[in-house]
């Protein structure tokens, strides 16, 4: 027991004090010789960006040849940028791409092509989601509707070279968990129907009032005929193919260390997910310490009665909006002026999730929204999720893309870029922050904080069972049910994403153990010189980026003052 709980010790040790070290700023008589390296650095990263939307079907055996060199081509025009001759700005820059970079070429070395499945995100879902939100966001011109065209061409392509490589893993013995596979195929049936109610019919019924009317009819014409000869063909022959030659080929087993190369694959993921260089037992260890402190917490609270019912769901979470916007300044200073829509229903194929944050896209068409899943909840009490809404809206995902989308001076793959381990956990860290917030006034709301806390915590123990430690599928059944009181379908429907997403379950904890140390660290350093709100700025203000390059930054800040 004393190893177990030293290597427990030892990972939170890590997260908390862990930093890489990096050259510190220039002095004033270095700025003349930072210029070109500067002027160099932005050229890359701009070229990148630009070159990797480009890019084809990301599945196909060229395109994905093609991924490959240019990604070793910019780690190349990078390593040859003096990082030493960088302002603090720029070097984040540099560390962040360089990394980035460095995985990317290392996720190349495990075949995620040859699955190309997926009952809970992919091509065909985000395909539909997207045909699906011309209800509410119509195409705005003509050359909107070109651009759809062009991508149902695209959407053909992707789905047989699928079919294609899904061949290839079968005989390589890369097959999909049957009971993933089995999930697809109502999805796909559903999406490959010829009637009018089939959700890629949806941008024929608003088109906008400005493209005239012989316009119109060679529009409609022409995407009737797409999507009739084209698109629900493709789907159709995706699921022929997976209902009767790769299902009858699919695995009985879950874990991704299943497959060949299965273990440095999970490795890979985890180190990806996470931003850390913990191995899946060492976060195994961090997820049953996290579970029992989370637990001992939750016995602590007084029992709760359950909460009253609402007639009006998001006419409450307009009115909680504006509550959490009041007391912000309590903790945070900085102001995200990007606002967000918050709607009914949940996105296609989300399931049980209450609310889903979906960030303003790149092109600025798509808003940001806050989903709000009623049909999930039917025949349950409607309540709010404060908890919810702190995470996934205010302070959490919405606030942090906000502030990150804002800073138009950063290259694009910083404005519009992700890091899982930062946003996740970010989003975790935020609804820890209720009670200080003031919204967390009656114990239901802590109570369904510290769920959440417990729910991303029981991953890391549940994720790692799975995919490193033999963890049957009764066995994970029983761990959640225990730990969550969950039923028999929430417990196997979460162990399914699971195996769709190995690895990227631990993100929200890793990342929110991260930053509670960042906090506890930078008030033990400060002293009374710690700012709450200069914390919060600080941890923000540069968007998402790697843990280790996070921690490397508030140490430098810590240093200053000290």
């Amino acid at each position: 027991m004393t190893g177990f709980y030293s290597k427990v010790s030892l990972g939170l040790v890590f997260l908390g004090l862990a930093a890489c070290g990096s050259p510190s700023a220039p002095t004033p008589s270095q700025a003349a010789r930072s210029a070109a390296p500067y002027d160099a650095l932005r050229r890359i990263v701009d070229r990148y960006w630009e070159e990797h939307r480009a890019f084809g079907n990301p599945i196909s055996p060229q395109s994905m040849a093609d991924s490959l060199a240019a990604e070793r081509r910019f780690l190349g025009e990078l390593l040859a940028v003096p990082r030493a001759d960088l302002d603090a700005e720029a070097g984040l820059t540099y560390d962040i791409f360089k990394e980035q970079r460095e995985l990317d070429i290392e996720g190349f070395t495990y075949p995620t092509e040859l699955l190309p499945i997926n009952p809970f995100d992919g091509i065909p879902l985000q395909f539909a989601r997207a045909a699906a939100e011309a209800a509410q966001i119509p195409f705005k011109n003509a050359q909107d509707y070109e651009n759809w065209l062009h991508q149902i061409d695209d959407n053909v392509r992707w789905e047989r070279q699928a079919i294609a490589n899904m061949r290839e893993g079968m005989r390589r013995g890369y097959t999909s968990p049957r009971v993933l596979v089995e999930r697809m195929l109502p999805i796909l049936q559903n999406l490959d129907e010829d009637r009018a109610a089939n959700v890629f019919y949806i941008p024929l019924r608003n088109m906008p009032a400005g493209i005239d009317e012989p316009a119109r009819t060679r529009i409609s014409t022409r995407l009737s005929n797409a999507v009739r000869d084209k698109l629900l063909p493709a789907y159709r022959e995706l699921h022929d193919f997976i209902q009767g030659e790769y299902l009858p080929r699919t695995r009985a087993t879950l874990a991704l260390s299943e497959l060949p190369m299965g273990a440095s694959w999970y490795a890979y993921r985890v180190k990806r997910a996470t931003g850390t260089q913990l191995t899946p037992g060492d976060i195994h260890g961090i997820g049953v310490a996290e579970v029992e402190r989370i637990r001992a917490r939750l016995l602590a609270l007084p029992p709760v009665a359950p909460p009253a019912g609402r007639s009006d769901l998001l006419g409450g979470y307009q009115e909680l909006k504006a509550q959490t916007l009041a007391a912000m300044p309590t903790l945070f200073s900085a102001v995200a002026h990007a606002d967000f829509e918050i709607r009914s229903a949940g996105p296609p194929g989300d399931s049980t999730a209450l609310l889903v944050y979906r960030r303003a896209g790149a092109d600025s068409r798509a808003p940001a929204v806050l989903f709000v899943n009623t049909t999930a909840i039917e025949g349950q009490p409607v309540t709010l999720q404060v908890a919810g809404f702190l995470q996934e809206a205010l302070p959490g995902r919405h606030y942090q893309s906000a502030l990150q989308q804002g800073r138009t001076d950063l290259p694009k793959f910083r404005r519009y870029g992700d890091d899982p381990a930062f946003v996740d956990g970010w989003a975790l860290y935020a609804a820890s922050l209720g009670e200080e917030l003031g919204l967390y006034r009656e114990a239901d709301a802590t109570k369904d904080a510290l769920l959440g806390q417990l729910r991303c915590a029981t991953a890391l123990v549940v994720d790692t069972g799975l995919h490193a430690q033999n963890w049957t599928r009764a066995q994970a059944a029983a761990y959640l049910g225990e730990q969550l009181s969950i039923d028999a379908a929430t417990a196997g429907l979460m162990i399914e994403r699971f195996a769709a997403f190995p690895g990227d379950a631990l993100a929200c904890k890793m990342g929110e153990i991260k930053f509670q140390a960042l906090r506890v660290r930078a008030q033990q350093v400060m002293g009374a010189r710690f700012d709450i709100h200069e914390f919060h700025s600080q941890i923000l203000e540069d968007g998402a980026m790697p843990l280790d390059i996070l921690d490397a930054k508030l140490k430098r800040w810590m240093e200053t003052r000290h």
